[in-house]
């Protein structure tokens, strides 16, 4: 009799909204700052925190850790800006940021956003170009590193 080979399962992961203020709020900034900001001798400026207050925040949850987060801001009423994209170092090949950026489309969508767009890090725009974004211009630096903006419509 052969033995079929032993099936790992993805961790559960679970997307929940994160309100200003919350715990989980709190944790999803820890991790913008350990892997947005850190890594470049940065902090989450208090003007970001400022501008948190104009943004929705969801985070990706696995076993009561935030793993992953991500906030939205409209630019205007068809044009809704994804911004601090960020998922655990442990958590890169678990899908948690595909999970992150379906959720985000999703929600995007049914408030009444037909076009999603995201300031990429060079390098990273891979990422939102699998989930059919196209990038749009050309490269710019912001937080002292370059960017490119990546646009997709919704719906």
């Amino acid at each position: 009799m052969s033995e079929e080979p032993a099936m790992t399962e993805e961790p559960a992961v679970l997307i929940f909204e994160a309100p200003l203020g919350s715990d989980l709020y709190a944790q999803a900034v820890h991790l913008r700052e350990a892997v947005l900001r850190a890594p470049l001798g940065l902090i989450v400026s208090p003007e970001e925190r400022l501008d948190d207050a104009m943004r929705q925040h969801f985070c990706a949850v696995s076993f009561g850790r935030v793993v992953g987060t991500v906030s939205l801001h409209p630019f205007d009423e068809v044009t809704l800006h994804l911004r601090q994209m960020a998922v655990s170092e442990v958590q890169r090949n678990a899908r948690v940021g595909a999970k992150l950026l379906a959720h985000a489309e999703t929600w995007g969508t049914q408030a009444g956003f037909r076009v999603i767009v995201a300031d990429a890090r060079v390098g990273a725009e891979g990422f939102y170009l699998r989930f059919g974004y196209a990038q749009d211009g050309a490269p710019f630096d912001k937080h002292t590193i370059p960017h490119v903006r990546v646009i997709k419509e919704l719906g």
